[in-house]
């Protein structure tokens, strides 16, 4: 292929030397070891359309050259398909655009790539991260020339009724099927991206789940129990649906917190309990319901968001929408669930082994490991020569903060019923549904894509 295209340059050349100097590189740029056959639609379509004029940020004329220039190399090789992405209006326009308009010439970038129908969809199974490894480099590079065979062999028709569709079922086929280890683009990518994020220089309490990584790569499915474990939730759901009476400052009406404390037998202090206040069951589902956005105050009710309403509807999709809840909050709250569900974990049956120091509450124990880590809650600053006094009880609040984070999501897991035993000396553990509550809170949280480095 190296000899085809020197000769189709060498030909070029003696048409319009600049145009083949110009084709030389561009062609470097998109295949650097000259092997064309690993080109396709896809990369040439992000050089097109976006590289050059980003990177090398020519003119629109000398952009517009050098695609045409191009063009006429890719027809010397019979790569028609892709002299036709050189060649097109809307690459012209494109290119124009950018020089008067750089927002939207990124925009229009963005449609005409998923237009074209190579542009590997997101699905359910997998968002596409803007900071990948090699190995999600590579799956996205396979999917958009296997993108491009289908479209090529009529199985995708871009524009045609249903296509979008049709090209992600043909991308979640292409991207779960096993190889000849039984290891899918899909599973090698979450294993990938399971290692980044269990390895993260600035998340250092995450280094104490690696015996866990086999059990966070793998996830976990909804369990039989999920319907116990989400009737809290769901009742809220279903009382929200009506409305829920607020008070001035916005906490669910005593009547309410009364009635389910009651019917989930939840024992509160003091009892019965005078409001939200006074049931921390309470106030961890409301606050997760508000962080899901299935619920919003509306003057002095609490009303159902059409997300909250779809999630009414579909258990599984509750107990999937808790499950990517609890550690997608970023932060230290964030850190302060891995590190909880991380301990419990551990020390369940099918743990291997337990960060836990017995003795001492999970909450402490999590609170040591976190602070530890070197995680610290935003502090005001301090006057410089305040006594020294000023800066102990500076450092107790900062604890105390990070302990209550801690608390809180052992509140959530209490009042869904996921772990049992008393937390006063570290002795809790986490039921089946809550093994696989923690697991799949874990992994969601580590296969999300990564937007930085």
């Amino acid at each position: 292929m190296r000899e085809a295209v020197a000769s189709a340059l060498a030909e070029l050349a003696r048409r319009d030397e600049r145009a083949a100097d110009m084709a030389r590189l561009a062609l470097g740029t998109l295949a650097p070891d000259g092997e064309i056959q690993r080109l396709n639609q896809h990369s040439v379509q992000r050089f097109c359309w976006y590289e050059l004029p980003m990177r090398f940020q020519n003119s629109a004329d000398d952009s517009l050259f050098t695609v045409r220039s191009l063009c006429h190399l890719f027809q010397l090789l019979k790569l028609y398909r892709y002299a036709g992405v050189c060649s097109a209006p809307e690459t012209a326009t494109l290119l124009a655009l950018y020089d008067s308009d750089h927002t939207a010439g990124l925009a229009m970038y963005e449609r005409l790539m998923w237009e074209s129908g190579v542009e590997p969809p997101d699905l359910p199974e997998l968002t596409w991260g803007t900071a990948v490894g090699d190995v999600e480099l590579h799956a996205r590079r396979e999917t958009a020339a296997a993108l491009e065979l289908a479209i090529s062999l009529g199985d995708i028709r871009p524009g045609k009724r249903g296509w979008r569709p049709a090209q992600e079922r043909f991308a979640r086929s292409f991207l779960t099927q096993p190889d000849h280890r039984g290891l899918s683009h899909l599973d090698r990518i979450r294993e990938e991206r399971v290692r980044a994020w269990m390895s993260s220089s600035s998340h250092p309490h995450r280094q104490r789940l690696w015996p866990l990584v086999g059990q966070v790569i793998a996830g976990a499915d909804v369990p039989r129990g999920s319907d116990a474990a989400m009737a809290p939730l769901q009742r809220l759901l279903d009382l929200a649906a009506d409305g829920i009476a607020l008070t001035q400052i916005g906490y669910i009406s005593p009547g309410v917190v009364r009635q389910m404390c009651e019917d989930f037998g939840w024992s509160t202090t003091p009892e019965p309990p005078r409001s939200e206040t006074d049931a921390t069951q309470i106030i961890a589902l409301h606050q997760v319901l508000r962080i899901m956005r299935a619920v919003r105050r509306s003057g002095r009710r609490l009303e159902l968001t059409r997300r909250g309403q779809q999630l009414r509807e579909d258990p599984d999709a509750l107990w999937q929408a808790a499950t990517e809840t609890l550690c997608r909050t970023g932060g230290i709250q964030q850190a302060a669930a891995e590190t909880l569900l991380g301990m419990l974990l551990a020390r369940s049956p099918q743990g291997l082994g337990s960060h836990a120091r017995r003795g001492i509450s999970d909450a402490e124990a999590a609170e040591q490991v976190l602070t530890e880590s070197g995680w610290r809650p935003v502090e005001p600053p301090v006057a410089a020569g305040r006594h020294a006094a000023a800066h102990r009880r500076t450092a107790e609040t900062s604890s105390d903060q990070v302990r209550a984070m801690v608390m809180a999501v052992g509140w959530l897991l209490e009042a869904l019923g996921l772990v049992t035993g008393d937390d006063s000396d570290g002795r809790r553990e986490l039921t089946p549904a809550g093994r696989a509550f923690a697991v799949a809170c874990l992994h969601k949280s580590a296969v999300a894509p990564r937007a930085v480095v």
